[in-house]
């Protein structure tokens, strides 16, 4: 599983948020919040947590943002 980035930012916008509104309520810089936007710094739990909070979904709703590796290795018995 990793990460759906674009649904992160579809949803910060959909919100009416900046990315200084969300680094604001994640206690980080803007520009650390750009970089895990872009994916250049990973998520922590308790960022992608916060997140999930301030846009107003709850603790059952974080799967939205994950996506299957479509390069991940499966091992499909035959």
């Amino acid at each position: 599983m990793k990460l759906n980035l674009k649904r992160i930012k579809a949803e910060r916008i959909a919100n009416g948020l900046t990315q200084v509104d969300v680094a604001e309520a994640l206690k980080i810089t803007r520009s650390s919040y750009a970089l895990r936007e872009n994916g250049h710094t990973n998520w922590t739990i308790d960022n992608l947590t916060s997140f999930c909070k301030l846009i107003g979904l709850g603790p059952d709703e974080i799967g939205i943002f994950f996506v299957d590796n479509p390069f991940e290795k499966t091992n499909k018995a035959g």
